[in-house]
C-alpha cells in the first residue's frame, strides 16, 4: 500500500502533467484579449487544482476606486498547459 502512494505521488509531481508550458507573460497577453475596459492594474496567480492536479494561470484586470475597492474586474482563467481560456468573470 505504502508502494502505490509513493508511486502516486511521484506521478503527480515528475510526470507533471498539466504543468506550465505558458509563462506568465502570455497568460496576462492572452488574458488580455478577454477584457472590454482599460484596467490601471492587474494581479496574476498560478493556482493547481483537480485531481492529478492541473495548473491554471488566474489574472485579474482592475479599475480600483479611489480610496478602497475596485470600479471593474475581470478575472480570466488560461490553462497553463494549453493557453486556452476557461473561464472569464466580469464583475462592475
Amino acid at each position: 500500500m505504502a508502494l502505490l502512494i509513493v508511486v502516486g505521488l511521484a506521478l503527480v509531481h515528475f510526470a507533471n502533467p498539466g504543468g506550465k508550458n505558458v509563462s506568465k507573460e502570455q497568460a496576462v497577453a492572452i488574458a488580455r484579449k478577454h477584457i472590454d475596459f482599460k484596467p490601471t492594474d492587474y494581479q496574476i496567480r498560478y493556482i493547481r487544482r483537480g485531481i492529478p492536479p492541473h495548473g491554471y494561470w488566474v489574472v485579474s484586470y482592475y479599475i480600483q476606486k479611489p480610496g478602497q475597492g475596485y470600479e471593474r474586474v475581470t478575472v480570466v482563467l488560461i490553462d497553463a498547459a494549453s493557453g486556452k481560456v476557461t473561464e472569464v468573470r466580469r464583475e462592475t
